[in-house]
Order: C-alpha cells, then structure tokens, then sequence
C-alpha cells in the first residue's frame, strides 16, 4: 500500500509538471501566432500602401496625382478620429487620396480610350459636355463601368498644349521647368440617353493646376480668369486647345479607429476595411512624411511640426508650397499594428511599451490596463513597422 501512494504520487508529479508545461506551451504557441499575425497584418497592409503611392505618379499629372490629409493639422479634412487609444489625444492618423489618369474602367474587358483633340462642349453654364460614343458599348446608354445609365464620375483634362503652376507668380513662358501642362479632375453627372456629362458647380472642381486660388462660381471656371496677361479657364485652355478627356479613378485610404482597421475608399463608394478589423490584429496609426527636393539641393518635408526655417510643414497648405507637390521625391509610410491578445506577463505586474515619434506625433507610451492609463481594451503588443518608397516620374513629366 505504502509503494502504491508513493507511486500515484510520483505519478500525480510528474502528471502536473506536464500539464503544467503544456499549458505553458499552448501559451506561448498563442502569443507566438499572435506575433505572426501582427507582422502579416502589418507587412500586408505596408506593402499595399507602398504599391499604391509609389505608383500614383506613373501616369498622371504629377501635380496632383496625391491629396495627403495631415490627421493633425485640423481643417476640414477626412482625418477625423484621433489616437487617444494609443496615447496620443492630439494626432489622428493620416489619410490619402490617390487620382488615377489610367484606364480604371473597363476592367470587364471593354475598352475605354481617352479622348485627344478639341472637348465638345454642349453649354457653358452648368458645363454640359459631349461624352464619346466609345464609351457606351454596343450603342447602349450605360457608360462602360456603371450599372445604371445617370451615374457620377470623374473626368479628367489636361491640355495637349498649355503649361500650368498652381504659383500664380510663376510665368511658364520664362520658366517652364517650374509647370506642368494644364490639368483638372472634376465631378459630373452622366446622362446615358444623351451621352453627355454636366458639371453644376464650381464646387464639383476637385482639383486643378491653374494659377488661380478659387474660382467665384462656374461661369469664372468656364470662361476664364486673366492672370499674367493669360486667360485661365476651361473654354480657353483645354476644350479650344489640344487636350485630353478620360476618367479619373480616386482611391481614399483611412484608418478606423473603432474597428482599428486600414479602409479604402474607390470613385466615392462605401469605405470598406482591407487589412485589420475587430477579429485580427488592429491597425492603430498611420503617419505618411513627403521629401521634397529643393531646387538648392535641400529637402523640404511635408507631415512633421511646423519649422518653416528648417523647411519643415505638417501639410501642403503653406503658401510657400503652392504647386509643389510634382517635387514629391520620396515618401516614409508608418503604420502602428496592435495585437488582439494580451501577453501572459499582463496578468500580473505592470507592463509599458514605446511606441517611438513618428511624423508629427511625439513618442508614446502606453501601460497595462488601471483604469488610468490608455492601454486599449483588447490588445496591448504594438508593433511599428515603416518603409521609404520613391515616386515614379514625378522627376519629370511623364504621363504615359
């Protein structure tokens, strides 16, 4: 009896000593796939960032190709939810828009060619414009790419002929290393059974390269401002000169932060989430920092606190960097990924992490959860990963 309890003894040792190092294991194989899924979540969502900002130069103005929203500048931009979650009260991440002069419709096989020559405009004032047979197929009413025959779109022009800086003090008669030739992307209205795109407003104007700030309302648009001696607006520079018609595809990317997911945003549809979420490893942060190259061989760099001496901007609002988005050399993307789970050591002493600045946000700490500190509720492991991409042809102007 005595050997009997001394071996059910040893035996319950060597029993809990297993189940015990099981367990330990099982912990460590969670935290381990968790550390796995962080980094996939992180390298995926970098990568498509990269491909997609490192592209937008390739075949399109390079004046615009990008609308970059400083989450923490203010105004009234699309960065609107702020990082307190991550320790950080101040400096909501950054978003992106990226305009598209390819062929984005289309993809169903049918062919969309831009349109070169003289713009056929129907009316002046709301612009009315005759849109190409081509892009109705087999005669139809639906323009390639919709569903319904009135659909909104983005039409893109750029002259064939003139050369524009946003820099109303520049004249590109004399220097014209300093333009590019004249472009704007506008929001229309499609009339399938007309085949034509009305343009109501001076409002729908999204972007353009012209030297002028604002225009008054569409008639000032349509029918030009004098500026240096030269009329800018669409009858003068684009539908009476050679120049280009053809749609414009826009990509939105955002962070949300109530479901810490990256969402992408096309032609103006429902934002939807593309890498982290609720159920998976969380997207936390996004800061975006533009090089520019200065014509004395310095760099200038867009999304970092403000120091105009040390050519430092936190956007491109600054006068002083009208038109200089074609001088975009090089882009840094950070992007902060947080884990769903808790590592083991959480359940016990207390626990910080550094999360280092990064753009315009200053370095942050973030601790275990007690009840005043700004550990988030589900996750606590950040992991901060970043890259430098390199714009392609905004060195020169290349449209493709």
């Amino acid at each position: 009896m005595i050997e009997l309890m001394i071996s059910v003894s040893i035996l319950a040792l060597i029993i809990t000593g297993m189940t015990v190092a099981l367990n330990q294991q099982q912990k460590q194989f969670r935290m381990t796939k968790e550390a796995v899924d962080v980094d996939q979540t992180a390298r995926s969502a970098l990568d498509f960032l990269a491909s997609e900002i490192r592209n937008a130069g390739a075949r399109q103005g390079k004046s615009f190709a990008i609308r970059f929203f400083n989450g923490g500048s203010g105004g009234n931009d699309p960065c609107t939810e702020n990082t307190s979650d991550a320790g950080s009260a101040d400096s909501p991440p950054d978003c992106v828009t990226i305009y598209t002069w390819d062929i984005t419709r289309g993809q169903d096989g049918g062919y969309l060619p831009s349109v070169p020559g003289l713009i056929q405009v129907m009316q002046n004032e709301p612009l009315v414009l005759l849109l190409p047979s081509e892009w109705f197929p087999g005669g139809g009413s639906t323009l390639i790419g919709e569903t319904e025959e009135d659909a909104e779109i983005l039409l893109g022009f750029r002259s064939r002929t003139a050369l524009c800086s946003p820099d109303d003090t520049v004249n590109c008669n004399l220097d014209p290393s300093r333009c590019t030739e004249c472009s704007v992307i506008m929001r229309a209205e499609v009339d399938g059974a007309a085949k034509t795109a009305t343009v109501d407003s001076a409002g729908d104007i999204l972007v353009h390269n012209l030297p002028v700030e604002t225009f008054s309302g569409m008639s000032d648009f349509v029918n030009g401002v004098t500026v240096n001696g030269v009329n800018y607006g669409f009858l003068q520079t684009f539908s009476s000169m050679p120049s280009e018609m053809t749609l414009v595809g826009e990509k939105t990317l955002s962070v949300d932060l109530a479901n810490k997911a990256l969402l992408l945003d096309q032609n103006g549809g429902e934002a939807r989430p593309i890498a982290g979420g609720p159920d998976a490893p969380g997207i936390a942060d996004l800061q975006l920092v533009f090089n520019l190259q200065d014509a004395n061989g310095g760099i200038t760099k867009i999304g970092v606190p403000r120091s105009a001496l040390n050519g430092a901007f936190p956007d491109f609002q600054d006068s002083a960097l009208i038109g200089r988005e074609q001088d975009i050399r090089s882009v840094e993307i950070y992007l902060v990924v947080k884990s769903k789970a808790k590592p083991r050591t959480m359940q016990g002493g207390e626990v910080k992490q550094v999360i280092p600045a990064i753009g315009d946000v200053p370095e942050r700490t973030v601790e275990s959860p007690s009840g005043v500190t700004n550990e988030p509720e589900e996750g606590f492991t950040y992991r901060l990963l970043s890259t430098t991409i390199y714009m392609r042809n905004h060195a020169r102007e290349e449209f493709g």
